[in-house]
């Protein structure tokens, strides 16, 4: 089994046990959040639950699911569901089906507070069994927070709070948010990083079983 695969097959593993996958890219060009990304098909196709919550612009993660093979509007408002915090921040409202925006002013907190409301809606409207939770490029929250390592806490948090099945996908481009390392090898039940090497995609396991 090749490293990809083995991230693939690690990635739609956890989904069944309710575990959760750090996927970091050491560098900006090793892209290996794409393959994570691709293992989303297969739930989505099944009828899964599955909240995105986009640290980068809502074009950016639709361009990146292409690129990922996933065809995404068959189940945006359906069974997809995404929070666009980068628009949400920057008051950007694409008005897509299934993709949600936070109004108003937002700090830190008041986002946090927002997206609690948000959740708790969602979760009384669907009432699903479980959740595959999928951050999107988390280091984009370096760029939008004042302190997006408190703002990280919290998020986590309110996963305990809500107390629901959920299983998770972490994506991250270190140098670009290098504090939020810590928080992905804490959270994560398995971690793998990226990255580039004599123009060549690397990728190893750094968290889990048969690291």
């Amino acid at each position: 089994m090749d490293c990809e695969e083995k991230l693939r097959t690690t990635i739609s593993r956890s989904f069944l046990e309710n575990g959760i996958v750090g996927v970091i890219d050491r560098d900006v060009s090793s892209f290996t959040y794409i393959s994570a990304l691709k293992s989303l098909q297969e739930p989505l196709e099944g009828g899964k639950y599955v909240w995105v919550v986009s640290y980068e612009p809502l074009q950016s993660l639709f361009r990146d699911f292409r690129r990922a093979g996933l065809e995404y509007g068959r189940y945006l408002g359906k069974n997809l569901y995404i929070l666009d915090v980068f628009g949400s921040i920057r008051h950007i409202d694409s008005e897509v089906d299934g993709v949600f925006v936070l109004s108003g002013y937002l700090d830190d907190r008041v986002f946090i507070l927002k997206y609690r409301t948000l959740i708790e809606e969602l979760l009384s409207k669907l009432d699903p069994d479980d959740v595959i939770v999928v951050g999107y490029l988390e280091s984009g929250m370096c760029r939008l927070f004042d302190n997006p390592v408190r703002t990280q806490k919290l998020l986590w948090s309110l996963r305990e709070e809500f107390r629901i099945r959920t299983s998770g996908l972490i994506t991250h481009i270190k140098p670009e948010c290098p504090q939020l390392e810590e928080f992905i090898y804490l959270y994560s039940d398995y971690v793998f990083e990226g990255f580039m090497e004599r123009r060549e995609r690397k990728i190893i396991m750094t968290k889990g079983d048969g690291e």
